[in-house]
Formats: C-alpha cells, structure tokens, sequence
C-alpha cells in the first residue's frame, strides 16, 4: 500500500542546514527520500515553516528560500511537485511520488493577500492557519485566552477558496477553528492533530471539533507527536496512535481519518516509527486491526478525496 502523508518539515531542516542533501541516506532527516522510498509514500505534503525568531519583514523571504529550496533540490523527476487535481491524479495513476507545497503558519503572510496569491503562484497549495501563537489572522492553541478569525483572516480564508487552496486547521486555537467551519465553502482539514478525549492537549481536536470536520467532509490527519499521543512522559508507540484512530472511527471517521506524520518537526519520535521508512510498521498494524480497504482509506484514500475535491 502507498502513503500520502498530509505534513512533514523537512523543508524547515533544509533551510537551517543547507549542506544536507534531501536524496542521500541521513538520519537527520526523518523524511529524506530514502526514507520516503523504503516507507512507500508516494505523496508527501512538505510544509514551509518560518521559526518564530525570523522578525517581521523577513518572514515572506524566507518564505521564498523554502520554496527555492524545494525547486532546486527537492522537486525532481523522481519527485514531482503537484499542483492540481489532474496532477495528483496522474501521480496516483502512474504510481509515481509527488510533492504538495503548504506554509505552516499565517505569521509568514505579513497581513498581504498579494502574498498569499504570490505563493500560489509558486506552487503552494495550502495554509495551516496558525502556529501556536496568534497571528494576523487567528488565534494558535498556545494562546492563552485566544479569539478567533480577524477581519483579514477572514479574507484569507476566503481568498483559499477561490484559488483552490486547502484550509488547514491544526495548530488553531478553539474559537478560530469554529469560525472556519463557519466560513469556509470548501472541505478543510487538520494535517496533524489527534483526539484531545484520547490525550488532553489543546492541539488535539474535540469530539465536537471531529464531528464539525467529518460533516464538513474534512479529513484529520493523526500524528507522531508523542505529547499529542499520549499523556504519561514516556516513549509513545504505534499502539498508542491506534487508540485515536479507533476513538475518530467511533465517531464516524472511517472516511475522515489520515495521517501527517510531523517528522522532522518532531524531536522525540515513536519507538517503533521513528521515520517515513518505519511507515511499513504502521501498515501491519493497521491491517491487524481492521479490513484493507479501511486501511486504504486511512493511508491514501480520504487525502486523496478531500486535496482532489479542493484543488483546481
């Protein structure tokens, strides 16, 4: 079975180390090529996140030098980028690996929807509206008394819809996710977040907020972050993700449920997947657990729904 994985930073870890090179074997990167290859993701979303110590002014450039990166030495033949539906069809069709281009964090916008519409233009395909702060148009869950959208967020979410962009609300606080739900025409999802009933942090999503995505016919992508996996400060393992899969499927998520993994956004990995490579890990995992074509859902099929009903 191959993958499609909603969210991973090895653009980020390429930024800060450029010697790195994206197609050898390192372990430094946690999604490198090789370790897409031997864990059969076939479609890797790569997020362009800004650290916070970038000031203002300089964080739509840096912006630019993630995706320059991605150009000259990501994108290849052997990893094409995608940019539309019929792009991921073909990909899907000829079995071949592809490349979404998100930013992680509308800190990086600078209040400027000729910026956002710049780096559609560049291939960016979608927006995880917040990281854990505020921002100029939302709230993150790190607030800690956050509101919801702003006037221009509000703009920004609608400018995602006319373009084709993917809605991505991971990382935003309670209040903004409801006014996207509100909002938004189109499907949205959370690239990686798990079930806060499972594991009680505020970047896991209610059972409401869950029910909201699945009748908005989104997709939550379940996560490797140990702390959003498992409460207790010890190694979280593959059995612990499952209790969240199981717990989302309980609401009615079958059809709503994926993954993105955050690797190379992650420092303490699973114990038992602690790269793209280990993905096979997870494979047998689930088809202990349940029928193949759920798991073919889990791993490919609801991503491929949700990025195919909103890419142009």
């Amino acid at each position: 079975m191959n993958v499609f994985d909603a969210h991973c930073d090895v653009l980020c870890k390429l930024w800060k180390e450029p010697e790195r090179d994206f197609y050898k074997e390192d372990d430094f990167l946690q999604a490198g090529f090789p370790a897409l290859v031997k864990g059969n993701v076939d479609i890797q979303v790569l997020a362009c996140f800004v650290p916070t110590h970038v000031p203002y002014g300089r964080r739509f450039h840096t912006i630019l030098e993630m995706i320059d990166i991605f150009y000259e030495k990501v994108a290849s033949e052997q990893f094409r980028p995608i940019y539309t539906k019929a792009d991921l069809d073909e990909r899907v069709l000829k079995g071949e690996k592809g490349a979404i281009l998100f930013v992680e964090g509308a800190h990086a916008l600078e209040e400027s929807l000729v910026q956002l519409r710049t780096w559609y233009r560049l291939g960016v395909r979608g927006m995880t509206l917040t990281w854990n702060h505020g921002n100029c148009v939302a709230d993150g869950s790190g607030e800690p008394n956050p509101g919801g959208l702003t006037a221009f967020g509000r703009q920004v979410i609608e400018e995602m819809n006319r373009l084709g962009m993917i809605v991505d609300v991971s990382h935003l606080a309670d209040p903004g996710f409801w006014d996207v739900m509100e909002i938004s025409k189109a499907p949205v999802i959370a690239s990686h977040s798990n079930a806060r009933q499972i594991c009680r942090h505020p970047r896991n999503l209610t059972d409401e907020q869950i029910c909201a995505l699945i009748a908005k016919d989104g997709v939550m992508g379940l996560t490797f972050v140990d702390f959003f996996t498992v409460e207790e400060k010890r190694t979280a393992w593959i059995d612990d993700l499952l209790r969240h899969l199981d717990h989302v499927c309980g609401l009615g998520g079958v059809d709503h449920v994926a993954f993105g993994s955050d690797f190379d956004g992650i420092t303490n990995t699973f114990g038992d997947l602690s790269s793209s490579a280990a993905y096979s890990q997870l494979l047998e995992a689930l088809l202990r657990r349940y029928k193949e074509a759920e798991v073919l859902k889990f791993v490919r099929g609801n991503w491929l729904r949700v990025f195919g009903n909103v890419l142009q």
